[in-house]
C-alpha cells in the first residue's frame, strides 16, 4: 500500500493476510495521517477506493475527524466516480512508473520485489519535481473532467 501526497509517498506499507477495516485504520490510515503536515490536514482531500474495509462507518468517521467533508470515497458526500483512473495518481503514475522500473530484470523473490519497490519510492521521494508534476497533472485532469461534465477524458 502506498499513499501519494504532493510532498512525498507514504509507504510502502507491507502486510500479510487479509486487510480488515480495523487493520486498514490502525496500520494504514493512522500511519498516513501521522505523516501529514498541518496544511495537508486543513486543506487536503483524502481519496480512496470503495473497498469494503475502507468504507466502514468506523473508518469514515475516523477520516472525518481529520478531513471533514473532504473525503472522496464511496458512502461520503464526495462520491468517487467509478473507473476514474485519470484522476488517481497511483493508477496513472505510480503503479506504471514502479512496474516499468522494477521489472526491467527478473525479480528473484518476494524480498527482492519489496526491496525494489522501497528503493523506487525512496528515489521518487528524493526527486520533488516528480511529485509536483504528478500533483499538477491531477489538477489538470480534474479540470478536464469537469469541462466534460464528468465524462471520459483522454
Amino acid at each position: 500500500q502506498q499513499l501519494v501526497l504532493a510532498r512525498k509517498i507514504v509507504g510502502p506499507i507491507y502486510f500479510d493476510g487479509t486487510i480488515t477495516a480495523e487493520r486498514y485504520r490502525t496500520e494504514i490510515l493512522t500511519t498516513f495521517i501521522n505523516e501529514l503536515h498541518d496544511d495537508e490536514l486543513r486543506e487536503g482531500y483524502f481519496q480512496q477506493d470503495g473497498a469494503t474495509p475502507h468504507v466502514t462507518r468506523e473508518n469514515l468517521n475516523f477520516l472525518t475527524e481529520f478531513f471533514e467533508n473532504r473525503i472522496i470515497s464511496r458512502n461520503t458526500q464526495q462520491i468517487w466516480p467509478p473507473r476514474s483512473c485519470d484522476l488517481t495518481p497511483c493508477d496513472f503514475f505510480l503503479w506504471p512508473f514502479i512496474k516499468n522500473s522494477i521489472y526491467r530484470t527478473p525479480v528473484e523473490d518476494l524480498n527482492d520485489l519489496k526491496r525494489r519497490i522501497s528503493e523506487k519510492i525512496a528515489e521518487i521521494n528524493n526527486s520533488p519535481d516528480v511529485l509536483l508534476n504528478v500533483s499538477l497533472r491531477v489538477r489538470r485532469n480534474i479540470r478536464r473532467c469537469l469541462e466534460v461534465g464528468g465524462g471520459h477524458i483522454k
